[in-house]
């Protein structure tokens, strides 16, 4: 055993920390839960928290509680986003910390929703078609992964894959929304880059100030939208 210079070793019989991705693991039971609730007749949670882009200024919250419904009653949809939380979270989550993870897929979920608003005319059945699911928030967590960046030891192959696949998915399925992605994508992106192309010293400080500046500006956008809409 190596020994500090001009100290001694001791032997406190305990094992190394080990990281434990707690938000992670939280939003995942939190969906798995939500998931189960959809199922109580009279709830209609997939109405009450999918996100419509006629409805958002006159119910704004919808644009994050879009995460926690999917559809139903087969678990696919649900599982697909749950697989890439659980493969891609824990892993950004130990780079990012706890809070700034948490910030990162909340506002995932807002880009999503966002980019869903932005890019939806008003004049087609987009603008009253109803959007669930989680997949602008974990698509958020599997940008932070494309920030070029040697602070991640990532297989970035993964990543773009997980992305091209994704993508080429919604471009070819009906019903699978590939703004959301993107939008979620971006807001990782960008999230990412402030947490990690910084000095460590001023990392906390730049990500929060990009995360109050980039909340703003899809909320300025998304009133404009629906005002000009």
């Amino acid at each position: 055993m190596d020994t500090p210079e001009g100290g001694s070793a001791q032997e406190t019989g305990r094992a190394p920390s080990v990281f434990r991705p707690l938000v992670t693991w939280s939003i995942l039971g939190l969906t798995g839960v939500m998931f189960l609730l959809q199922l109580v007749p009279g709830l209609d949670l997939v109405y009450r928290l999918g996100f419509v882009p006629a409805l958002a200024l006159e119910q704004p919250w919808r644009a994050l509680t879009v995460a926690l419904v999917h559809d139903q009653p087969s678990p696919v949809h649900l599982l697909a986003n749950m697989i890439g939380l659980f493969f891609f979270g824990s892993f950004v989550e130990r780079a990012l910390g706890h809070a700034r993870f948490l910030v990162v897929y909340v506002l995932g979920a807002i880009g999503g929703s966002t980019a869903v608003l932005l890019l939806a005319d008003p004049l087609s059945r987009d603008w009253v078609t109803l959007n669930i699911g989680a997949s602008g928030a974990v698509f958020a967590i599997v940008g932070v992964l494309l920030v070029p960046t040697r602070a991640l030891d990532r297989n970035i192959g993964g990543a773009v894959l997980f992305v091209a696949l994704n993508f080429g998915y919604g471009f070819l399925v009906a019903g699978v929304s590939w703004q959301a992605h993107l939008g979620g994508l971006v807001t990782g992106f960008v999230l990412g880059a402030a947490a990690l192309l910084v000095r460590e010293r001023n990392s906390m400080l730049v990500f929060a100030l990009a995360a109050i500046a980039w909340l703003a500006a899809m909320l300025a956008g998304d009133v404009w939208r629906v005002l000009t809409g």
